[in-house]
């Protein structure tokens, strides 16, 4: 835009340019409102819209972090640079308009259409120039034009001015005067704005791809006059802002103009739409409803404050999805947060659209869950090869076949997509299947013998057997895996040199050896998210790392080993066969449990996951603890110890009175001892 400028002297004047603002409100305003890149760069394309740009360039570094960081000498400072060709300022406008913080755009103008485009203009307040300054500490304005009255023979007047932070709130009575720049009353042959933004505080940049969700998300301008282009200046990629991509099940997707607000005795308009996504969605621009007000985003929600209760509601807020327009928000009646990061929600139109969001979140909840159930089961069956693995086991027994894929049905149907990612948890389910399907079976068998009023002996004979049969053989099926891991247990006790990894190992793949009741210990996907946020938690609060697992590290024993089961979190601490706790050993892992209790309530949504926690040491001999220990592990009934062989006894135990069964459903009179675990 300044190729073309032509050096006209005149005189510097420290004055021309005034800013009358209390400092007090730049910090509440400016440095506390905005403090992601992202939002900054929203409040300055904003401006350029408002501007009748119809181009705009965003040129910045992507993926680093823009201060704070060892750089070459003669490496050039990091710079965020916004330009456009809008209509600009001249001088006199900058102090009138640009520097006036805090005035009503829309009243000081009198209208809320931009002056050439006459489109809607998104700025109100005045505050939104000063969100760079939740980033960086220098702002430089550039800017050329106005009115066609403003244009010379020698071009359009240049002003060019550098807003300081730290000069801004040296002095919290007097104005500010910002600084002229060196291109100040000079003159270049086209209309525009730059802006520049330099002296950074410790901001990070996102990577490409999550700064075109994020900028994405933040404007839900569709106008064939408007193309705003970011560029990496630190690489050659660059992006056009565009609508965001979300992939939803269409067959759930709600148009929102069919279906006003209705405020009092009228009906407020909106457009748009709500829908589930296909994918649990993973990135925060994405989640929930975007609520925008002349083309920007003013809000963001997940389910609009609906009570629990309704159908659907499980899955919602993993897939709720939309953006929707609602203008009079932001007209004759302020109803936007200063940040433009929500609504106010309690003010009578703001609980009139939550009212209506609730319903249509009902509506689209009933839609999404026949949807997201069929979608989920098919990918189930697909991950799982289900249908195939039955076809293996029982080719010619259709009955079995039904009776397992009706019961792992049911058992997908409340799963959400996320939660097939961990091919253990398939493998727990399709498990679980073989052991509830016959049983299903067998009721189906009783069902049908029930309805035929005369069934012929020789049928109900062979529907009894199929379904006898196919439960046999899912209890031998369960039955012969675990009795090859309580073997492999026996023979690490009874070989008394074996240390704490087997047994380690041993654990974290049959957690159910410390509950052996033939009950599943789970290990769903959501213990590998704890395990690893907690972690990062220790090492950040304690600065040493915490290892909570033994697998994917051969070279390192973990701390301990953290299961889960069923709404528990459990801290197992393994010692190698006749090993001697010590008092230090004891506290440490003590220790690590009040830890995990202290993470758990500062993440209050992964502690309701799991209200109840404990610490179970397994180790032969407790005679080197002192009293202290002594006294804590025989009161605190969250912690408890057993002895090597004390587990294996238990697990023996558990396996006789199931094998037991399985026998006896056979009518075998063979000696079942041989072929069990004890």
């Amino acid at each position: 835009m300044y190729n073309e400028v032509h050096a006209a002297a005149l005189d510097r004047d420290d004055h021309r340019y005034t800013m009358r603002i209390s400092r007090l409100a730049i910090d509440k305003l400016g440095i506390r409102l905005y403090d992601r890149v992202s939002a900054v760069l929203a409040e300055l394309i904003a401006n350029s819209y408002d501007a009748d740009a119809t181009e705009v360039d965003v040129a910045l570094p992507w993926g680093v972090t823009l201060a704070g960081t060892i750089r070459a000498a003669d490496e050039p400072a990091y710079r965020i640079v916004v330009s456009d060709n809008g209509h600009g300022m001249t001088a006199s406008e900058i102090n009138a308009h640009y520097l006036m913080v805090g005035s009503d755009r829309r009243k000081r103008t009198g209208s809320d259409l931009s002056r050439e485009q006459q489109r809607p203009v998104m700025g109100r307040k005045g505050i939104g120039k000063l969100a760079a300054f939740g980033i960086c500490r220098t702002i430089e304005v550039i800017s050329a034009g106005s009115t066609p009255t403003d244009r010379t023979p020698q071009g359009w007047p240049v002003a060019h001015l550098i807003l300081d932070l730290d000069d801004m709130l040296s002095d919290t009575e007097r104005d500010y005067y910002p600084k002229p720049g060196p291109l100040d009353g000079t003159f270049t042959g086209t209309r525009g704005t730059t802006v520049i933004l330099r002296n950074f505080f410790r901001k990070r940049v996102n990577s490409g791809t999550e700064l075109s969700r994020q900028l994405a998300s933040r404007f839900g301008i569709e106008r064939s006059d408007w193309r705003v282009q970011v560029r990496n200046s630190a690489g050659t990629e660059s992006f056009t802002l565009s609508d965001l991509p979300i992939d939803v099940m269409e067959d759930t997707r709600v148009d929102v103009s069919r279906v006003p607000v209705r405020f009092g005795h009228k009906f407020l308009p909106v457009s748009g739409w709500i829908a589930y996504s296909k994918q649990p969605y993973r990135d925060e621009a994405m989640a929930g409803v975007r609520i925008y007000a002349r083309g920007k985003i003013v809000a963001q929600t997940r389910d609009f404050g609906i009570p629990a209760g309704f159908t659907g509601e499980f899955k919602l807020r993993s897939y709720l999805v939309g953006a929707v327009h609602v203008d009079w928000l932001d007209d004759e009646e302020d109803l936007v947060r200063s940040d433009r990061q929500d609504i106010m929600w309690n003010s009578p139109r703001g609980e009139a659209l939550a009212q209506w969001g609730q319903a249509l979140i009902k509506e689209i909840g009933r839609l999404g869950e026949k949807s997201i159930r069929r979608r989920v089961w098919e990918e189930f069956v697909e991950r799982s090869r289900i249908r195939e693995m039955l076809e293996g086991i029982a080719p010619g027994d259709r009955v079995f076949r039904d009776s397992v894929l009706e019961a792992a049905r049911i058992l997908v149907a409340h799963k959400d997509r996320a939660s097939l990612d961990d091919p253990a948890h398939i493998e727990n389910m399709v498990r679980l299947a073989l052991s509830l399907g016959p049983q299903r079976s067998l009721l189906e068998t009783l069902k049908e013998i029930a309805e035929d009023a005369e069934p012929e002996l020789d049928v109900v004979v062979a529907l009894f057997e199929r379904a006898r049969v196919a439960e046999i053989y899912s209890l031998g099926q369960i039955a012969s895996e675990r009795v090859a891991v309580v073997d492999r247990l026996r023979a690490l006790i009874d070989d008394r040199r074996s240390l704490e990894r087997p047994f380690q190992e041993l654990i974290e793949t049959a957690p159910w050896l410390l509950a052996p009741e033939w009950t599943p210990l789970g290990m769903n996907e959501s213990l590998q998210r704890v395990r690893a946020s907690f972690e990062r938690w220790y090492a950040q609060k304690f600065g040493s790392m915490l290892q909570t697992s033994a697998v994917g590290s051969p070279k390192r024993e973990p701390d301990f080993v953290l299961l889960h089961d069923s709404g528990e979190l459990w801290i197992v601490e393994i010692k190698r066969m006749d090993y001697h706790l010590t008092d230090t050993e004891y506290n440490r892992a003590v220790n690590y449990l009040y830890e995990l209790d202290r993470f758990l309530e500062e993440n209050p949504r992964i502690g309701a996951q799991f209200p109840r926690r404990r610490l179970t040491f397994i180790v032969d001999h407790i005679d080197r603890l002192g009293p202290a220990s002594l006294s804590s592990l025989f009161s605190d009934s969250r912690v408890d110890r057993r002895t090597w062989r004390e587990l294996l006894d238990s697990t023996l135990r558990a396996h006789r009175d199931f094998l037991d069964r399985v026998y006896a459903m056979r009518g075998s009179d063979d000696e079942p001892g041989a072929a069990r675990a004890g």
